[in-house]
Formats: C-alpha cells, structure tokens, sequence
C-alpha cells in the first residue's frame, strides 16, 4: 500500500528515506493493531476483575502479586531481553553468517530460560514458606499466588527473545499478538472461575494459574513463524560468542527502560503502606490500566517497529539515518500522545465510571481512580515518547546513560511520593510518577544528541505548538459537552470522547499537522515523505 503524503519537513529536522519511514509506519500499524486487540481484550478482564473483586482486600492482594510477573514481562517481553538482544542479532545477520546468528540465538534463548526457571523455583519456595507462616491475610494471600505466577517469568523470557528474532527479520505480527493469548486466558478463567473456587480468594488462585498456562500459550503461537524464518529451535546450552556481553549489557537496560514500571512498583508500595484502610492500591491499578492503554498502543508500538530501523542504521554507521528515523518515530508518537495525554486529564472520572463502575466496584471508588487518572494524564505524552528514546540508546550500544537515569529517577519519584502522598493520597503518587516521566525524557533528549550529534530537539518541540493547540481546542469542546449531558455514565464517557477526537484530528488538519495525515492515513497517495 503506498504511504500518504506529508509537507516537506521542518528546517534542521534531519530527512528520513521514504523506505525506512513507510517500514516503520507500516510496521507501527501491525504492531499498534495488534496492541489495540490486545488493549482491547485487557479492557475487557479489568472490567470483570473490578466487578468481581471491587477494591476490597483480595483485590489489593491479587493486584499486588500480578506486579511481580507484569514487572519482569515490562522488563523482558517489553524491554531489556529485547533492547540488549536485537542490535546484537542484527549485528550477526548483517556482518556474519546466519549460521553464527542461528547460534547466538539458539544458546542466547537456553541459557536465560534455565537461569530464569531456577530463579523462579526459588522464588516458589520462598513465597511457599511465606504462604505459611505471615500472620497478614494479605501479606499470606500474595504471597500464595506468586507461588502460581513465578513460573510465568522463564516462559515470558523465551517470548521475548523469540519476539526480538522476528522483528530484526521484520516480522511483527505473531509477536505482536501475543499478548492478546494472556488476556484471552484470563478472560476465559473470569467465566470459569464459579466452577473451581467458591471463595474470593479461590478464584484468585484460578486466575493466577490462567496467566501461567497463557505463557505456554504465548510461546506456542511464535512456532510458525520461527518456521517459517527458518530459525532453529533445538536447545544450545553453551556460551556462544556475543552472549555474554549482551547478558552484560542487559542490567542496565533492565533498569533504564523499566524505570517507569518500577516506579509503578514504588507507588503501589507507598500506597499500601501510607494510604489507610483498603482499596489504595486497586485505585492506582484500575487507573494505570487506562494510563498504559496509550502508552503501549502509541510509545511501545512505534518504539518496537523502529527499533530495528535504529539498530540497522547504527550497525552500519549511517548516523542521518538514525536521526532521521528518530525525529520521523518521536513526532509519529506525540501527535497521538498529546491528545491522549490531554483527553485523561480532563475525562478521567467519566471514563473511569462508564468502563469500571458496576458490581463490586463503587461510584465512590471510580472516583478515587479517576482523580489517579487525571494525573497520570499529564505524564502520558512523556512516558509514550520515553520508549522512542531509550530505543535509541540502546541501539547505540550505551546502556549506561538510561541507567543511572533511571537510578535518579526512582528516588526523584519516592521523594515527590513521600511529599504528594499527605496531600492527594494515592493520587499524589500519580502526580509524581508523571512529573518524574517528563523531567527524564527531557533529560534523555538532551543527553542523547552525544551518541547522534545530528538530531535537532528544538524544531521538533517547535512543531509540537500545532498539535497542542489542536489538544487545546478537543479539552474546550470535551469539557462543554461534558457540562450539557445527562449525568448518566455512558452517556457522559463516551458522547465527550468521540467529539473530542473528531475536533482534535480536524484541527490538526487545519494547523497543517504532516503527521496527522500520515498517521491516520487521510491521503493514500505519496510521493514525497519527510
């Protein structure tokens, strides 16, 4: 399908080739679809665990022991295992042989699925002990379920590493799905659960075991492609050359792209412990479900499709590639993250009612949830560009910048919990998880024109005044609507949504947005891209 046309670029901003920039919006699309389902069917299993649990205890207590395997499938399925392993690879299919590349490969995926299966074996004779022996319920009920959950973390390691091999050989689909497999599990489990357990927190545990099967289920689904990529399978338990320095290379991109997810970790921690009574957490979680949904659909889907593009171009040494990919990939993710980021602030407790507010789950708790998730809106445009950016580091080999980043950043944001807390509860936690996002990536910008010398920031936060004044004109005619409606939750969740979006892409059409145009394909035909 050709690309639709855009107007020239700004002055400065480095020229993309029209083949990396349609491979990368073509491959955003899959990946962003395929995200979309998955976001989708995830939507779908919040809505039933809401009206099932509420925000009571087990809740708490079930979200608390999900944080564990979530946090490793940010850290592997999304983000270390795969920044460390694709330049790597692609560094292999470029300059040596496919056998090499099927050998690094093959030993890469044996050696971190046993590290990973002893450390979750482990994991599970701890927590097994602590099931046992903590006088807390809660604290007894977590740890119960990560006894069931821990086993999920090797399968997920060998999801990502398969995901990484696919991509380098531009193949986004299947992986892309996967995460789509894990809702459908669980959604089946919230149908079934009546059949298994009478009790909450028995049908905690049966939800608990469909996201460990689902991780069989995952891995399962790439055998096709893998086949059809003549990749090998068979296990290689010997150190390859290349895997130690990516297994080297692999702790400190743990922690510069995790950093958000592990301040995630931190607000729930403060939450439990200084928030009172319950439902603290489940706030927090209900409300980053939403917070994410952009996050992964925008950020994550354009990061992971021009990831390979980085990589490649740094392989070979084609620096104005590499920042004319980059400008194309960070203005692609704003012109959609502002308006998400926009539309949160100003429709979070109509959203929250209309998707969350039935059964077990109050009018008093979509509240709470939504006063979190006003304030994780005014981070959702820097967490989504912050995948764009740490990609590029990694591509370039420099794992250490993100890293001690991220290090500052985890005690920038508990000192801002600490202070925020007193004042908004668990919505202060939000707050400064969305102030820490924004102070990093601007960091990250700036610290990244040492490794690509040839990005220029300023015309790109320059072209940024168009689509926040379209952002600008949406939140004006969303908050109208709002106060005009009915007060019935549907009807206010979804009449002010739709409207804003049709007055947001307008107005970015008639601000001359290139992006706009481009991302919602509203011309098919191209000659020129920027």
């Amino acid at each position: 399908m050709e690309m639709p046309v855009t107007a020239t670029p700004p002055p400065m901003i480095p020229a993309v080739s029209r083949e990396t920039s349609a491979g990368i919006l073509s491959s955003a699309r899959i990946v962003s679809a395929c995200i979309l389902l998955s976001r989708l069917l995830g939507l779908v299993r919040d809505v039933l665990l809401a009206g099932l649990f509420g925000g009571g205890r087990v809740n708490d207590a079930f979200v608390l022991a999900t944080l564990v395997p979530n946090l490793f499938r940010r850290f592997f399925g999304e983000g270390a295992l795969t920044a460390a392993f694709i330049p790597a690879y692609a560094d292999a299919i470029a300059n040596k042989s496919r056998a090499e590349a099927d050998r690094f490969a093959r030993s890469a995926m044996t050696l971190l699925a046993l590290f990973l299966g002893v450390v979750a074996a482990g994991g599970m004779g701890v927590c097994g002990g602590l099931a046992r022996t903590l006088g807390d319920p809660k604290g007894r009920l977590v740890a119960d379920l990560l006894v069931v959950l821990l086993p999920y973390m090797p399968l997920i390691c060998l999801v990502a590493l398969v995901t990484g091999i696919l991509n380098v050989h531009r193949h986004f689909l299947l992986p892309a799905l996967a995460s789509s497999v894990l809702n459908l599990f669980e959604i089946a489990a919230f149908f079934a659960v009546g059949w298994f357990a009478a009790t909450e927190e028995g049908k905690a545990r049966v939800i608990a075991w469909s996201i460990t099967a689902a991780g069989l289920g995952q891995l399962l689904l790439q055998v096709p492609a893998l086949r059809a990529h003549k990749v090998p399978l068979a296990p290689l338990p010997k150190w390859e050359p290349g895997v130690k320095r990516m297994l080297a290379t692999m702790a400190p991109m743990t922690f510069g792209i995790a950093v958000f997810q592990i301040n995630v970790l931190v607000d729930n921690a403060v939450a439990e412990a200084m928030v009172p009574g319950d439902g603290a957490v489940s706030a927090l979680y209900f409300a980053n479900r939403l917070f994410n949904f952009p996050i992964a659909l925008i950020g994550l889907s354009i990061a992971q499709a021009a990831f390979p593009e980085f990589a490649d171009a740094f392989a070979r040494g084609r620096r104005e590639e590499v920042a004319g990919a980059l400008a194309k990939s960070f203005r692609m993710v704003l012109v959609l993250a502002i308006p998400a980021s926009v539309g949160l602030c100003v429709l979070a407790t109509p959203i929250i009612r209309m998707i969350f507010e039935h059964g077990n789950f109050s009018e008093p708790m979509a509240r709470r949830s939504g006063a979190v998730l006003a304030f994780y809106g005014l981070g959702t445009w820097a967490a989504c560009a912050q995948h764009v950016i740490t990609r590029a580091f990694f591509a370039a080999r420099d794992a250490k910048t993100p890293a001690v980043l991220g290090a500052g950043a985890v005690f920038f944001n508990l000192a801002l919990n600490l202070t925020f807390v007193h004042w908004w509860r668990e919505a202060g936690l939000a707050l400064a998880t969305s102030i820490t996002a924004a102070v990093q990536l601007v960091i990250l910008c700036v610290l990244l024109r040492r490794n690509v010398p040839e990005i220029r920031w300023l015309p790109i936060f320059g072209w940024c005044v168009r689509p926040v004044l379209a952002a600008g004109a949406m939140a004006a005619a969303a908050l109208g609507l709002l106060h005009v409606l009915p007060n019935q939750k549907y009807v206010q969740g979804l009449a002010p949504v739709a409207a804003g979006a049709i007055v947001y892409f307008a107005g970015a059409l008639l601000l001359r947005v290139p992006e706009a145009r481009e991302v919602f394909a509203f011309r098919r035909h191209s000659r020129n891209l920027p």
